[in-house]
């Protein structure tokens, strides 16, 4: 199967529109239309980017460094150590320098989202609200990639519900919160009622440092 015939067949399995790929990578739509019609090839940076996010073969798209989820894991633990620093700004300068090189990552682009909302607690006016919006958009991404596969969508939809509050945008953070898990089938909850001992012990101290959490909001 030739690259644009298979790049377009898993584009349609992740119900992903050519827009929202072109987004992601920062590309024209057009551009990704002329690789799904081989009238062009994608740049070479970009099918490492595209093999990670499909999960083909190594073949499949040409090249793959074979060690890029290594990379991934450990950059991501340097931007992480930093922001436990409290050196948001050097995590944030250092992430946004290297998104591109995983733009079709759902984890990577929820990091984005993260940092530049943490690092939004430390600005004010026009700088704050950029940061927030820029939450918003890779928080949005994140959904788009992650297609509501694993618990990352709702991480990026809280994220994206604290930055909505701090943008005065209460009516949207509250709609999107209705979509997220209750508390009642949350996984604290039932982990803290079918495991047994020490790590039932373990779960429910975690389910009630989040009902504490909520209490504090009382006072």
């Amino acid at each position: 199967m030739d690259l644009g015939t298979n790049l377009k067949q898993l584009r349609k399995e992740r119900n992903l529109a050519q827009e929202e790929l072109a987004e992601c990578l920062g590309v024209s739509p057009q551009t990704v239309s002329k690789w799904e019609n081989n009238l062009s090839m994608p740049d070479v940076s970009c099918l490492p980017v595209l093999a990670d996010y499909f999960g083909i073969t190594v073949d499949a798209l040409l090249m793959h460094n074979i060690n890029r989820k290594d990379d991934m894991k450990e950059f991501s633990t340097k931007i992480h150590a930093l922001a436990n620093e409290g050196k948001m700004d050097q995590a944030y300068d250092k992430l946004k320098s290297s998104i591109k090189n995983w733009a079709l990552s759902a984890s990577m682009n929820h990091l984005m989202s993260w940092v530049s909302y943490s690092f939004s607690k430390e600005k004010t006016g026009a700088e704050k609200q950029n940061l927030l919006e820029e939450a918003v958009m890779y928080a949005d991404r994140t959904i788009r990639l992650d297609a509501g596969e694993t618990s990352r969508t709702s991480q990026a939809k809280m994220t994206k519900c604290f930055c909505m509050v701090d943008l005065d945008r209460r009516v949207e953070a509250i709609k999107i919160a209705n979509t997220l898990p209750s508390v009642y089938s949350s996984r604290e909850r039932v982990l803290a009622k079918v495991s047994e001992g020490v790590e039932r012990t373990k779960n429910i101290k975690i389910a009630l440092q989040y009902l504490d959490e909520l209490r504090t909001e009382l006072s």
